[in-house]
C-alpha cells in the first residue's frame, strides 16, 4: 500500500469520526444514521463501509482513540523512567487533568445518555488493565495483598475521582488535582471512625 493510499485512508478516516463526533453533539447515537453521517462528511455510503462494518463499529474506534490518549497521559510523568518513586513525584509532570479540562466537552459526552456504552467502565477497565501491565508495586513482605486487587482497587478509585471532577464542572484546579491523586496514592489509614452513635446489640 503507498503512502498517498495510507494518507487518503486516514483522511477519510478522520473525516467521519470528526463528523460522528459532531454530530453526536447534535443528537443521540440512536438516532443518527450512516447515511447522515457520510452526507456531513462529504463522503458516500461506500468510503463509510469501507473502513466500517456499522455505526457501532465506528463508535468503538472513536471511543478507542479516546481511551489510548487518556492512557498516554497518564504514563506522561514516567515515559522515561523504570522506577517512580510516588513522593519524588512532580506533580507538574502530571499532564492527566489539564488534559480533561482541554476536552471537557469531549469526555461529558462521552459520559452522558447520548452515547449506550458504559463509559465510566470502559475508563476504569483502561485505568485497570494499564495497572496490570505495566505497573509492579514494592510491596512489604509478608503481606497478604493480592496485587491483582490491589491495582483493581485503586484503577477504579482513580476512575472515580476522574468522573466525579469532570461531572461536577471542574470544582479545583488541574494542580490541585494533580497533588490530590498522588496523595491519595500514598495514603494509608488504619482506623475509621463511625460518626452515627452506635446501636446497642
Amino acid at each position: 500500500m503507498t503512502d498517498s493510499v495510507d494518507k487518503r485512508i486516514l483522511r477519510s478516516k478522520t473525516a467521519l469520526k470528526e463528523t460522528f463526533v459532531h454530530l453526536l453533539f447534535q443528537k443521540p447515537f440512536q438516532q443518527l444514521s450512516i447515511s447522515e453521517i457520510v452526507r456531513q462528511a462529504n463522503y458516500n455510503r461506500g468510503t463509510f463501509y469501507a473502513h466500517y462494518a456499522t455505526k457501532d463499529e465506528l463508535l468503538h474506534e472513536v471511543i478507542q482513540d479516546v481511551l489510548d490518549e487518556f492512557i498516554r497521559q497518564i504514563q506522561y510523568p514516567y515515559q522515561s523512567i523504570s522506577k517512580v518513586n510516588l513522593k519524588e513525584m512532580r506533580t507538574d509532570d502530571i499532564t492527566l487533568f489539564t488534559y480533561l479540562k482541554e476536552h471537557a466537552a469531549l469526555y461529558k459526552l462521552l459520559l452522558s445518555d447520548h452515547v449506550q456504552v458504559d463509559f465510566r467502565y470502559q475508563i476504569a477497565r483502561a485505568i485497570e488493565n494499564l495497572f496490570l501491565s505495566e505497573y509492579e508495586y514494592e510491596l512489604e513482605e509478608g503481606t497478604l495483598i493480592d496485587p491483582k486487587w490491589l491495582y483493581i482497587y485503586r484503577a477504579h478509585g482513580v476512575a472515580g475521582l476522574l468522573i466525579r471532577w469532570i461531572e461536577e464542572e471542574f470544582p479545583t484546579s488541574p494542580q490541585y488535582m494533580s497533588t490530590q491523586i498522588v496523595e491519595l496514592m500514598l495514603l494509608s489509614t488504619e482506623v475509621f471512625h463511625v460518626k452515627r452513635e452506635p446501636s446497642a446489640k
